[in-house]
């Protein structure tokens, strides 16, 4: 279930980010047809694919790092992928401290698709919307950003070079469908 579809689920995520815990969302994990969760899922993780007016887009693209500096961003480089984003995401009235970390142009304008968000109440938090197609677990940016940026929600320190990311192709292998009976 998505997060504000159970209400014991949500107030558990609330009771979280209100301690400092930290948060991460990726893909359809951030998404909802209908627009009424929309407010609650902003407040905890800062964006959100959501409502009616919601956009995705399937293309091939060079992402890069969009805010040098950023702890996340430490060792990436950029790195050509063929991905689904959401973009042109849902935002809080009064967001501060949201920093674009990978903009993918999309339709002439470089739309944000993955974000760090030092939250009012103390917590972090971090999305990423795209990682679709399992094969982009391949990419050793990809790895490094979604590693990094969970680790830095919950207030890891991160190497300036980056975190080590190497799997092998076994790691990657998707698991065995269970048998249908």
């Amino acid at each position: 279930k998505w997060v504000t579809e159970d209400a014991d689920r949500l107030a558990a995520f609330q009771r979280l980010a209100k301690r400092g815990g930290g948060l991460s969302v990726l893909h359809w994990g951030m998404g909802t047809r209908e627009a009424a969760p929309v407010t609650n899922f902003v407040t905890l993780f800062g964006c959100c694919h959501g409502g009616p007016d919601r956009k995705y887009k399937i293309l091939t693209a060079t992402i890069s790092p969009s805010s040098v500096g950023h702890p996340v961003l430490s060792g990436l480089a950029p790195v050509k992928v063929h991905d689904e984003f959401y973009y042109a995401l849902k935002q809080p009235a009064q967001v501060e401290r949201l920093v674009p970390l990978i903009q993918v142009p999309i339709d002439g304008d470089n739309q944000t698709v993955a974000w760090a968000w030092e939250r009012p109440d103390g917590g972090r938090s971090f999305g990423f919307s795209g990682l679709h197609y399992h094969d982009n677990w391949k990419l050793t940016e990809y790895r490094r950003l979604v590693l990094q940026g969970v680790l830095w929600s919950v207030g890891q320190t991160l190497p300036t070079e980056g975190l080590a990311v190497d799997v092998t192709e076994a790691d990657l292998a998707p698991a065995p469908r269970p048998d249908s009976k």
